[in-house]
């Protein structure tokens, strides 16, 4: 099932105050190289919120999502036509975003459901869930996953997780590109029951194939041709009208230019070529 991820949000739990915050430029991973939800300060959580979660707090950004009909298809397929599977379940949606998942869930017969979501779309999906009928069944939390407690859902520290089944639309661009699959993973390992828990999905398959396209190539030589050209003359010029070299910024676009144009050019010649370099 190929689909686009919705996002898991931002830190409505505030972040260890013994951490470093106040030291360093703002950057979008924690001091351990982990993603900024699990043990980000609030520098690496705010970085992380302005780069990435806050577009999904958006209802324009919701709303894509929702019109695509394959995806939406897929999962309504998913947990409508197992709902002899959702009966009486308890279930967490990690980054429920609009919260449609969580209300299809609990039409599935699930007996209590968790969505969870990071931004402040967990407004609007409270709102989702009254307005559909099924607000005594779906608890939305805003915060980070990393950051809710077992207990909290009515677990117990150290026991089998109090969750039966984790449902979340976390793909992104390249299956792989919102970083959402390490909050699920830990979700998962933190609150789905060991033996007997579910997730939807539970596989991804990812297929990779080398690509040349002719037409995109000669249009990309053509480019680089002309942009190469224009270059030097701004060097030439700018250096007999204003006695100034420009030749540092011509040799960093100059290598810029030749990047792009391996990339475009032949793809697996490109590969071929980074895979030689780091060979060597």
């Amino acid at each position: 099932m190929e689909v686009e991820g919705e996002g898991v949000a931002p830190p409505a739990v505030a972040a260890d105050p013994t951490s470093a915050s106040s030291k360093g430029a703002y950057r979008n991973a924690s001091a351990s190289g982990e993603i900024p939800s699990y043990d980000g300060d609030d520098r690496a959580r705010a970085t992380d919120f302005a780069n990435y979660f806050c577009s999904y707090a958006q209802l324009y950004h919701q709303k894509q999502m929702l019109t695509d009909h394959k995806r939406m298809e897929a999962y309504y397929a998913a947990i409508m036509g197992n709902s002899d599977v959702f009966r009486d379940k308890v279930v967490m949606d990690v980054g429920t975003g609009s919260g449609i998942l969580a209300v299809w869930a609990a039409h599935a017969g699930a007996r209590r459901v968790y969505a969870v979501e990071y931004t402040d779309m967990a407004n609007h999906a409270r709102k989702l869930v009254e307005e559909n009928g099924v607000g005594h069944v779906v608890t939305v939390i805003q915060g980070a996953v990393e950051d809710i407690s077992p207990e909290a859902l009515g677990g117990v520290e150290g026991e089998d997780g109090p969750v039966d089944i984790i449902i979340s639309e976390w793909m992104g661009y390249f299956l792989l590109r919102e970083s959402m699959l390490d909050s699920l993973i830990r979700a998962r390992d933190k609150f789905l029951k060991k033996h007997t828990g579910l997730m939807f999905p539970s596989h991804t398959t990812m297929f990779f194939a080398p690509v040349e396209d002719e037409n995109e190539r000669k249009t990309s030589v053509s480019e680089y041709t002309n942009s190469m050209t224009d270059w030097n003359d701004f060097v030439e010029s700018t250096k007999t009208m204003y006695g100034v070299d420009m030749g540092v910024s011509f040799r960093i676009i100059c290598c810029n230019l030749i990047l792009s144009a391996i990339f475009h050019n032949h793809l697996a010649n490109f590969f071929h070529f980074i895979t030689n370099f780091f060979e060597k």
